[in-house]
């Protein structure tokens, strides 16, 4: 009689459902939602997961959680017919650069037993996990903080040496454009400054007149400025003239 064997089944790994989160920010050296795309497709793979849904935020802020991608991951968070238990993201800060929003997120997902990989930190299986993450939430926020702090710091430096802050040019003045012989992309990198436009005069005028307490309606007409509506004189006195606290401002 000859010998039988028998065989045994290999397992068969359970597969789950992921979704992925992507965020790309305004920062110029930030990796784009499809580089992220490819390696979470790598990383589910690696994991044996299938990805059924996906949520982004293209060029938006991590500092707070009002961005549509979010918003919409939040609802299917808690969405009872949810299909998916992993949620895959390229590491911490896409999630969020404030460590209150990320610890938020973390504890739903612990609640609702969804588990959170993120393909740039490694997972050792221990309590170490969270200590990682921790720190690196930490300084999600620190960078957070001095980026904040940088573009304030060169927003004022900016108005130190006569150019632009941001934001259009108020009325009766216009944009002169300085280059600063740096290129960017390709494109040289421009600074402005104010300079008076061709509704100068009708501006100075028209305060003139404001100042011999005329009203508006007429000081307006006076400058050749009756086209404007009401409130964007206001606005201009505003812009111009009020200090602060000013009790028709506010």
């Amino acid at each position: 009689m000859g010998i039988k064997f028998r065989t045994i089944p290999t397992p068969i790994k359970k597969i789950m459902n992921a979704a992925i989160y992507l965020r790309s920010s305004k920062d110029r050296n930030d990796v784009s939602l499809d580089a992220q795309r490819r390696e979470l497709v790598e990383l589910a793979k690696s994991k044996n997961l299938i990805i059924t849904d996906e949520f982004s935020d293209a060029v938006e802020s991590g500092k707070d959680d009002q961005r549509p991608g979010f918003q919409s991951l939040l609802a299917s968070l808690n969405n009872k017919n949810r299909k998916w238990s992993y949620l895959l993201a390229l590491d911490t800060s896409r999630i969020a650069r404030n460590q209150y929003f990320a610890h938020a997120l973390h504890h739903e997902c612990e609640v609702k037993n969804i588990k959170v990989i993120y393909a740039k930190i490694p997972e050792t299986g221990s309590h170490i996990d969270i200590m990682i993450r921790s720190i690196m939430q930490a300084f999600d926020q620190l960078h957070s903080l001095m980026s904040k702090e940088k573009g304030l710091a060169g927003m004022a430096e900016n108005v130190k040496q006569g150019f632009r802050a941001g934001g259009r040019a108020p009325f009766g003045y216009k944009f002169e454009i300085h280059q600063t012989g740096a290129i960017r992309d390709g494109e040289p990198v421009t600074k402005t400054k104010l300079i008076p436009s061709d509704d100068f005069n009708k501006l100075q005028q028209y305060f003139k007149f404001r100042l011999m307490n005329i009203n508006r309606s007429k000081s307006a007409l006076n400058a050749g400025l009756q086209n404007l509506a009401p409130s964007s004189l206001i606005g201009m006195e505003c812009t111009y003239l009020c200090r602060p606290y000013c009790l028709e401002c506010t």
